[in-house]
């Protein structure tokens, strides 16, 4: 109902429309149409009435709600419809609440957006910090029809998804995919990315593509501990805030596009946007993985996306996981 309230009076533009036509449109009563204005404004819609001439909307809030972000799509597989988007306005985990809707059946192309995530994830089993209203906190469910070895290169597509729509709104600044889908602005982290997969030996049962981007953010909104290394795209923009609702509907509507093409053509698409989208390739890097270290320079990715790294011996190894640490940060 209130979907289709910003529906009517955005048609209309500055011009009024009065409640009864609303009404009529909508097929309730007046007061129905009355109190879903009331929760709109609740909701942070700027809209004013007059008895006499009907109701204008004058401000939309930068909330990342389904219907806004909808009107921004023409999507096949992401979201194609607002019912696939999912928002809270606060929420533990967007993996968390997206894993339980897809071991419902929840269907491919579903998003969950929150404003704020108290228990936000990040690689490593570390914490993503996620202040209320600042940032984009998003997950993506797909249900690719490939085994789980095959799956690595989901892993880069989302990356370069939501390095691509940043520099689409944001042309003025080039951020950077560190191995395999952090982003670096000037040297400092603006967004993290969490893969999470549920497979069998053959098949892949869904993979949730994560995000959580530094928009709107403040330094004094980073704990202290991350002040120094993290950034946001606000803070790289003279201080200018950026519209949320542009930024996140940018980012998946080139998800979906990368991924359609994914489905297409394969990992190879998406592993020349990553290297045209890197800081990692050509430099000397220490790889942290589970059960060792190596240093040496990141040459390439092979065919499954893993980073080719050449010892200072010559050996070449591939690693498909791990956290690279450049030379400058050791």
């Amino acid at each position: 109902m209130r979907e289709e309230i910003v529906k009517i009076l955005k048609s209309e533009g500055p011009a009024p429309v009065s409640g009864e036509t609303i009404a009529r449109k909508l097929g309730v009563s007046r007061t129905t149409v009355w109190k879903n204005i009331r929760a709109l404004e609740t909701d942070g819609y700027t809209i004013k009435g007059n008895p006499r001439l009907g109701y204008r909307l004058l401000q939309i809030p930068d909330r990342l709600y389904p219907a806004e972000l909808s009107a921004k799509l023409n999507t096949c597989i992401i979201a194609p419809h607002s019912s696939y988007i999912h928002h809270y306005h606060c929420i533990d985990s967007t993996n968390n609440l997206l894993k339980n809707m897809a071991e419902k059946g929840a269907p491919e192309g579903t998003v969950i957006v929150t404003e704020k995530q108290e228990k936000g994830r990040g690689r490593l089993g570390r914490n993503w910090s996620s202040p209320g209203g600042k940032g984009i906190y998003l997950s993506i469910l797909l249900r690719p029809p490939i085994p789980p070895q095959n799956a690595s290169p989901l892993t880069l597509l989302a990356a370069v998804a939501a390095c691509t729509g940043i520099r689409t709104v944001l042309p003025h600044l080039c951020p950077g995919i560190k191995w395999p889908n952090d982003l670096l602005l000037e040297g400092r982290k603006v967004c993290g990315i969490l893969c999470e997969i549920k497979a069998e030996m053959d098949l892949v049962h869904y993979l949730i593509a994560g995000m959580g981007i530094n928009v709107n953010t403040s330094l004094d909104d980073f704990p202290l501990a991350l002040q120094a290394t993290a950034t946001s795209l606000c803070l790289n923009n003279n201080g200018r805030e950026i519209s949320r609702i542009n930024l996140a509907a940018t980012i998946l509507q080139h998800f979906d596009e990368f991924y359609s093409e994914y489905l297409v053509a394969g990992a190879a698409p998406v592993l020349a946007r990553w290297r045209e989208n890197n800081v990692t390739l050509g430099r000397r890097v220490k790889i942290h993985s589970s059960c060792s270290s190596f240093a040496g320079t990141a040459l390439e990715l092979d065919s499954n996306g893993a980073l080719v790294v050449k010892g200072d011996t010559g050996e070449l190894l591939h690693f498909s996981a791990g956290e690279v640490i450049f030379e400058n940060q050791i």
